[in-house]
């Protein structure tokens, strides 16, 4: 668990006459921050900062210079405590062809600001959060909960560099995770940053939206594969996400995202025979990657 132990606060302050830019001309304060750099080797370097109100920024719009951090595009100012760790047992990577899955369980107060910086031209592809489940003592009927923070995406096109931060506004305790894919300079984001307020802000939802119907005989390599002999409720699932991604329909998004997962994956038990029909979907048209994405995010 990020053991992250300060109670911190996060507030946005404009800064005028200043050279150097940040997020949207804004700098960002806090007390705790953690800054998760992954290597292309998978090996995770955690830089633990703390201090009173200090400043933090993600660099967007210049290079490296000699001067920079090893977390560069992030920049940090003030009397700062920094502490560089191995990543914990909890923190871990697997790497295949220009893929790495990072996945992490978190533990930390309010205030903090979680920061996963990828390789060079690596971007997030699927990511997948998970609660943790409340001890039931003294609830009395249903538990309601708020968002225990934000989520932002953000980019430097000049280094190629992305990262994912979580602004935590909450105590909490929580699961993550990530799939980031190696893309080409060319097809590395333009934009500076991306505000999520759902998953497919930030799952490059916008391929989903090429693809107009699924057909029976697009789920024929599952057929195959799984021997499920009737897929028209995995059709119909499908179809429906399709639908709700179009119309803008969030929660029924998820909902149903994690439905065709569940179909699919109550098919087998068998992770080869899943890995297997991801890779031949992946070398299809847009319906076939998908499907393939769907099965992906169930999977992770």
């Amino acid at each position: 668990m990020c053991d992250a132990v300060a109670h911190t606060q996060m507030l946005g302050v404009s800064v005028k006459k200043r050279k150097s830019t940040s997020i949207k001309g804004k700098y960002m304060l806090t007390r705790l921050m953690v800054i998760q750099k992954i290597n292309k080797n998978g090996h995770v370097d955690v830089h633990q900062i703390s201090s009173d109100n200090f400043q933090w920024t993600f660099e967007n719009r210049r290079k490296k210079i000699e001067s920079d951090k090893e977390y560069f595009p992030f920049s940090l100012n003030g009397n700062l405590n920094i502490l560089k760790r191995p990543a914990g047992a909890e923190t871990k990577t697997y790497i295949k062809e220009n893929e790495i899955t990072f996945c992490d369980d978190y533990g930390v107060p309010g205030g903090t600001v979680i920061a996963i910086l990828f390789p060079e031209n690596y971007i997030p592809d699927i990511i997948k959060f998970k609660d943790k489940p409340y001890m039931p003592v003294g609830l009395i009927g249903q538990v309601t909960s708020r968002p225990p923070g934000q989520i932002q995406v953000l980019y430097n096109h000049f280094e190629k560099k992305c990262a994912i931060i979580f602004n935590i506004h909450e105590n909490i305790v929580f699961g993550f995770k990530c799939i980031a894919v190696k893309v080409s300079d060319d097809k590395f984001p333009k934009n500076e940053s991306i505000f999520a307020s759902d998953l497919f802000d930030i799952t490059l939802s916008r391929e989903f939206l090429n693809v107009e119907a699924i057909s029976n005989n697009d789920l024929k390599l599952i057929n195959e594969t799984l021997n499920i002999t009737d897929i028209t409720e995995i059709q119909e699932t499908l179809n429906e996400l399709l639908s709700a991604l179009k119309s803008g329909q969030k929660e029924k998004s998820n909902t149903l995202l994690n439905k065709a997962g569940s179909l699919i994956l109550s098919g087998t038990s068998v992770a080869s025979s899943l890995t297997t029909i991801i890779d031949s979907y992946k070398a299809g048209g847009a319906v076939h990657q998908f499907v393939a994405r769907i099965i992906e995010h169930a999977t992770l």
